[in-house]
């Protein structure tokens, strides 16, 4: 899971090792904020985990809390991922999603979350 406004660019390296929902503990960037730089700490609490309305300014007038994705299917150059985006640990919205190595130039949130859990699904 990680916050629906969080745009994930690239792994943070340094850290403990630990389990976080997109394979990584990613820096970026708030939708809400952009070109902000975000501390440390609101990255680990909020942003690569999502449910963040409480300690969040930009995520408690959200009408998500967070996106969750599964790998359905990996083959032929491309994976299918499904997601999920929650409310309270509700889902309010689903979805697959068939990505490849193409990028199509710029990418939602959810896209760009989805592709960061799928580099740290093909190097494990």
């Amino acid at each position: 899971m990680a916050c629906p406004l969080f745009l994930p660019v690239s792994p943070l390296t340094g850290f403990a090792p630990e389990a976080l929902p997109l394979g990584n503990f990613l820096g970026g960037e708030c939708a809400a904020q952009a070109g902000t730089l975000i501390p440390t700490d609101t990255l680990r609490r909020c942003c690569n985990t999502g449910y963040a309305r409480g300690c969040c300014e930009h995520a408690a007038g959200q009408q998500a809390d967070a996106n969750r994705f599964l790998i359905k299917s990996y083959g032929e150059g491309a994976v299918e991922i499904a997601w999920s985006t929650e409310r309270d640990h509700h889902p309010v919205a689903v979805g697959t999603l068939r990505l490849t190595d193409a990028s199509t130039g710029a990418e939602s949130a959810l896209e760009r979350q989805a592709r960061a859990c799928v580099t740290a699904y093909l190097k494990a």
